[in-house]
């Protein structure tokens, strides 16, 4: 304890201002908007109900791998620990959740102080990140360990064996929640030789990741005779790749597609075989839904907002557009208005960053991301572990967006201009749809 103590002494008085009324406020958010668990909350409960209850990984009493186990795993540590209780587990991502804001203030190590505290500042008090630690979802946590990964990444030399292993576990750990992040680490390599860092780290990142998603793989394997992460991949690429895809999530493929399939496992595959059928045949359209994707993918909170406080989300005889609409308009604005800021000033401020480890780092991210999405299917809900970096991107450039634009040459500015306005494209046709409900 004191260790801690002197640790936190280290810092200044005003980020640690900061860090804890963000947390207190994420508490009291959680304690005021208290609401039931609607559409995966429910599967994730379910799934850590079995872990806890169970010691096995069902839904229905049947073995399942069709959510990656870790996410449900997380909930089934907190419920072990409390009871079977989601406002424990919702509690636990508040504080995760302002903690992101303390990596952002190291992340931003050897830029002006008060650079490193706007950045903090902003993700502290940065409303969609309240609301979604109210979910029992795993982006807080995922966006959590994404963020601290990168810090290892970034101010770690790697020299040593321990660092390297602890980042290929904790890079374990965001596969078991998200296998495309696997995407991220294929591209690592690229970071590593810009760098001329040594890629010898690279072989302990890969059995840090191993021994931790190994256990699951032979699990699936003895379970489900497959060894895969999860058997939804098939699932996902239908979604974004049939005749009547709209680049969000929808279940729209022909119902015949599926019909065969006697498991998840051969459902998986039917799924698969089909959207690359599709794919192959269908180039043109597939470039066209890809657009498509990218936009759902930078599309507004809409979707959070409606999750958050509509009164009946899930009410499938009321269209999505119209639930966004009837919300009160001080809440769309408070939510939105900083997250469109944050895309904004973040792109003046990633064009302008100094070409580092962390500029690099985040390319290779933001790539990785645009291809998972490009080729599967896109949502507001999956920008959101980006947006801690766009936070120090939009830090750094607020801090000094005088010296920042100077350093901007001119292809820079028009790079910035079109995809900010292809962003405005995106956020005010979504608008028009909105107010035509």
């Amino acid at each position: 304890m004191s260790t801690i103590l002197s640790r936190l002494q280290d810092y200044p008085r005003s980020l640690l201002y900061v860090l804890a009324l963000g947390l207190i406020l994420r508490t009291l958010f959680i304690l005021v908007h208290e609401r039931p668990l609607i559409s995966d909350e429910k599967e994730y409960a379910r799934l850590a109900h079995s872990i806890v209850s169970l010691g096995s990984y069902t839904d229905g009493g049947t073995p399942t791998a069709y959510r990656p186990v870790g996410y449900p795993a997380f909930v089934s540590l907190v419920y072990g620990l409390t009871g079977q209780h989601p406002m424990a587990v919702k509690f636990l991502q508040g504080l995760l959740d302002a903690l992101v804001a303390l990596m952002i203030y190291h992340l931003l190590s050897g830029f002006p102080e008060r650079a490193r505290l706007l950045g903090a500042a902003l993700w502290a008090f940065y409303p969609p990140s309240f609301l979604y630690t109210n979910f029992l979802l795993s982006e807080s946590v995922f966006t959590f360990l994404l963020t601290a990964s990168v810090v290892l990444l970034q101010r770690s030399s790697l020299t040593r064996f321990v660092a390297p292993l602890a980042l290929g576990a904790l890079s374990g750990l965001l596969v078991l929640m998200r296998p495309s992040f696997l995407l991220f680490l294929v591209l690592l390599p690229v970071v590593f030789v810009k760098f001329r860092v040594s890629l010898r780290p690279l072989g302990a990142i890969a059995v840090g990741t191993l021994l931790v998603i190994a256990p699951w793989l032979a699990r699936n394997y003895l379970t489900l005779g497959s060894i895969s992460l999860s058997t939804n991949g098939g699932i996902n690429l239908l979604i974004g790749n049939n005749p009547n895809t709209t680049g969000a999530y929808a279940i729209s493929w022909p119902p015949e597609v599926l019909q065969p399939a006697r498991n998840e496992i051969e459902a998986n595959q039917l799924a698969f075989d089909y959207a690359v059928r599709y794919i192959v045949s269908n180039p043109g359209a597939f470039f066209v839904n890809g657009v498509k994707k990218i936009a759902h993918l930078f599309e507004s909170e809409g979707g959070l907002l409606v999750w958050s406080f509509h009164d009946n989300p899930e009410d499938a005889g009321i269209r999505y557009a119209a639930k966004y609409a009837s919300l009160p308009v001080i809440l769309i604005v408070l939510v939105n208005v900083p997250y469109f800021g944050f895309m904004v000033a973040g792109i003046f401020g990633f064009l302008a960053f100094p070409r580092e480890k962390l500029w690099w780092i985040f390319a290779a991210l933001l790539t990785s991301w645009l291809i998972t999405h490009f080729v599967f299917f896109g949502g507001g809900r999956f920008h959101f572990p980006l947006m801690p970096f766009l936070a120090i991107f939009s830090a750094r450039f607020l801090s000094d967006y005088g010296g920042s634009l100077r350093q901007l040459s001119q292809t820079r500015k028009i790079i910035a201009a079109v995809v900010i306005v292809a962003l405005l494209g995106v956020w005010i046709a979504e608008g028009i749809i909105v107010l035509n409900v």
